[in-house]
């Protein structure tokens, strides 16, 4: 639960009511209340609940009058309560449901027990009673939610589907034929089975959801409207390009507000100039056209910008491109549950589902969700570095880079294709990672391919095996280490990599120890580990405690240790 304000700090607080009345303490994040009864309570607390979920999250404290001065006035406690109850009903009795903290805290004064209610700032905004009740914190008041900001944060988290809602004051007139048209066509390109293409405008509307019961739907003024209805009715609906060769320099300002497919349009013929220019590989009798952004990359990047976007928010879409990055920033932060940690895994959320279903009716996605990960796999089939997402709670940033590509692992990806090898995206996120770093052990692999330490230390295990190919394992226990196996390695590090990424033979181990401690007369587990270039992996500790260890015992054993775990350092034997 929340660390605000945790039990300490409110017993801290309840010290200064012999000199300040509980109204005083009271602030955005906390409120007392007098105890009237489990029922009354009850109501009061569900109110509070949804009030600190809808603002920054905070808590109510029950059996404190919040009037008079001294602890033995204002406190009188609580009692006749159920935890368990308050945390069911209090869930039960809000929606979305709330899962709250409910806690006891021993005070000497009353009935010796305060009751508290601890509420987190809600991801499902805005939060309500059962009976339709909306509030938020207000400074140290409860104060009902206005129909703006209540509409605002609905859209926001996706509560209503602002896409799928009726565009009001807009008609059939408002639309324009060419952009019908344009629907059309792209439905014909991308799913030439598909009867959508033939059907009448209407049905045609109808089927993509730009037309709900007659009137027209703000998917269908996104896609079809024409730009002066779009200009005046939603002109949140802005997508900017700029192109800026150098920090000062601005060689390209393209503001769109043309229909969706149009905008899209648009920008692909933008991606398919001078602005994106190609480099060409030679892999045999054919050639691989490597361009600084792969037309794919930006349709999947623009298609996500505009679908989960916050259509409530003033903002544009911004796509700027500088020297060798790409940077596409959409108003709204994440859906609730999905951040840049998890986004390749999460469940998809759509902001806007009907104008998501257009799309793909319309043949622009596959399906819902593969797209980020096809920008990812992508990029690095091409040899380019991993992806970036980013967001600041108001919007989200996807930095795509065009610097440091390798051509040696889109070399090694075409040649794995054209023998038919699948090449998933796990596999394309260790090779990017290796490339700048020896080894990859579980732990690192859990939070790059963001999966849990166990299904990554498995997928390491799999790409270890002989008939994968990928990857050598380095030790045997949980932490055990992975670099590049030796034909991988050669291919895309040179023919000298496999050998400094697998360290010395530990044949030579005992022989540089030795030749170390004649210089300096003593070694640590680090120094040693640092000697013999094993890195500072729990693998690499745990080897070179064991070879330590048996150097320091038995008959040919020529160390002598001395200190505790922490600090040991080992000397030369002394020979007898």
């Amino acid at each position: 639960m929340s660390t605000c304000l945790p039990d300490h700090d409110l017993l801290a607080l309840l010290t200064r009511l012999d000199e300040v009345p509980a109204d005083a303490l009271e602030s955005e994040w906390l409120d007392f209340k007098p105890w009237t009864g489990t029922k009354e309570d009850m109501k009061v607390a569900v109110e509070y609940a949804v009030c600190f979920a809808n603002s920054g999250g905070g808590v109510v404290v029950f059996g404190v009058d919040d009037k008079p001065v001294g602890r033995m006035k204002a406190i009188h406690g609580a009692k006749g309560y159920d935890l368990e109850r308050w945390r069911r009903d209090i869930f039960d009795s809000t929606r979305p449901n709330l899962a709250v903290e409910v806690f006891e805290l021993t005070v000497p004064e009353g009935t010796g027990k305060l009751l508290g209610v601890r509420v987190e700032a809600g991801g499902s905004k805005p939060y309500g009673t059962a009976s339709g009740v909306f509030k938020q914190r207000v400074g140290k008041s409860c104060m009902p939610l206005d129909s703006t900001a209540f509409n605002r944060q609905s859209i926001q988290t996706a509560a209503v589907d602002w896409s799928g809602a009726v565009a009001q004051g807009v008609e059939l007139s408002d639309l324009d034929p060419i952009e019908i048209a344009r629907g059309r066509q792209t439905a014909e390109r991308l799913r030439p089975q598909s009867d959508i293409p033939r059907l009448s405008d209407t049905d045609f509307l109808a089927a993509l959801g730009a037309i709900r019961e007659g009137k027209i739907t703000h998917t269908g003024l996104l896609l079809f409207g024409k730009e002066t209805v779009l200009s005046r009715l939603c002109p949140q609906h802005l997508v900017q390009y700029v192109w800026q060769p150098g920090e000062t320099q601005v060689a390209r300002n393209d503001q769109f507000r043309f229909g969706l497919l149009h905008t899209l349009e648009r920008i692909e013929q933008i991606f398919t100039s001078p602005a994106n220019p190609e480099q060409e590989l030679t892999l045999g009798l054919q050639k691989l056209r490597i361009p600084a952004y792969h037309l794919d990359v930006v349709r999947e990047a623009v298609l996500n910008a505009v679908t989960h976007r916050d259509y409530s928010d003033p903002g544009k879409v911004l796509i700027r491109q500088i020297a060798d990055e790409l940077v596409i920033t959409s108003p709204g932060g994440f859906m609730p549950g999905i951040t840049p940690e998890n986004i390749l895994r999460h469940e998809p959320k759509s902001r806007n589902n009907a104008l998501a279903n257009a799309f793909l009716k319309l043949g622009l996605v596959e399906s819902s969700g593969i797209g980020r990960r096809r920008i990812f796999v992508l990029c690095l089939s091409l040899g380019k570095p991993i992806p970036l997402y980013e967001s600041d709670g108001h919007s989200v940033t996807l930095h795509v880079y065009d610097k440091g590509h390798d051509e040696n692992t889109a070399r090694l990806v075409a040649r794995w294709r054209d023998e038919g090898r699948d090449v998933g995206l796990e596999a394309l996120m260790v090779l990017a990672y290796l490339r700048q770093n020896a080894f990859i052990d579980s732990g690192s692999a859990s939070r790059l391919l963001q999966r849990p330490l166990a299904q990554a230390r498995e997928i390491l295990d799999q790409f270890a095996l002989p008939r994968t190919g990928i990857l050598e394992r380095r030790g045997h226990t949980p932490a055990a280490t992975f670099h590049l196996a030796k034909g991988i390695a050669k291919d895309l590090l040179g023919k000298a990599a496999y050998t400094k990424t697998r360290g010395l033979n530990p044949i030579r181990y005992a022989e540089m120890v030795k030749a170390y401690l004649q210089d300096h007369g003593s070694i640590s587990p680090k120094e040693c580990r640092e000697l013999l270039g094993l890195g500072e992996s729990q693998s690499a500790k745990v080897e070179v405690s064991r070879y330590l260890r048996m150097w320091s015992i038995g008959q040919d054993a020529f160390l002598d240790a001395d200190g505790h775990a922490q600090s040991r350092r080992y000397f030369l034997r002394a020979s007898p």
